[in-house]
């Protein structure tokens, strides 16, 4: 996923910032949480992208076949593990792949990152939970944060004065969730582009989420 074209969030930005400072040192470890549609992805995306690590190797994995290379004794780890979906490790997995940071010199820095279920598993393995320096959480959108996360995509389509009622509508059917709302606001834009002379209103937004929009199912 390129990190360039995506704006983050308010709350994106301060756990992106928030994890960089804690994995630019060796045998840094953060985690990540929050509810599928809040931008866990979009984050590590900006983490493997950001300036402040480039002298560092940064690498995104799957636990899964991580914690299968662990069994076959193959180690070879970059400076920083960015571990997306981490609520999906099976028993112990984020105890090994842990332990398999620990063991590299430098030690590498770690980032698990995922949904709820995540904090489960922390707080199964204590040796995993105490490694942890870092919790960082992300949650729906506010109306505002909607707003303007919404603004470059639709506001030249609205007309003067409705951009605020397009992105409040936008904001209410998804949820404040960012994926929704860009998915929404991009169905929205399609049928801006087939007819420029018209401006989008909130009730054109109603009308592509009932028929086109997959969250109206």
């Amino acid at each position: 996923m390129s990190s360039e074209t995506i704006t983050l969030t308010p709350g994106q930005e301060a756990a992106l910032a928030k994890i960089v400072c804690t994995v630019a040192r060796p045998g840094g470890v953060a985690a990540l949480c929050g509810p599928r549609g809040v931008g866990v992805s979009t984050v590590l995306a900006h983490v493997a992208a950001c300036d402040r690590l480039a002298p560092r190797s940064i690498e995104c994995r799957d636990v899964a076949t991580w914690d299968g290379g662990l069994a076959s004794g193959r180690e070879e780890l970059p400076d920083v593990v960015l571990a997306d979906e981490a609520h999906l490790a099976s028993e112990g997995a984020l105890g090994r792949v842990l332990a398999a940071c620990r063991r590299r010199r430098p030690e590498s820095s770690l980032v698990l990152a995922g949904e709820g279920r995540l904090l489960t598993l922390l707080g199964r393995d204590a040796r995993v939970e105490q490694a942890v320096q870092l919790r960082a959480s992300l949650r729906a959108c506010t109306a505002g944060e909607s707003h303007d996360l919404l603004a470059q995509r639709l506001a030249p389509h609205a007309a003067d004065g409705t951009f605020a009622a397009v992105a409040a509508t936008i904001h209410e059917i998804a949820g404040g969730i960012p994926a929704a709302m860009i998915r929404l606001a991009d169905l929205v834009d399609v049928v801006a582009a087939a007819r420029p002379d018209a401006a989008i209103t909130a009730a054109d937004v109603e009308a592509v989420h009932r028929r086109l929009s997959p969250l109206a199912a």
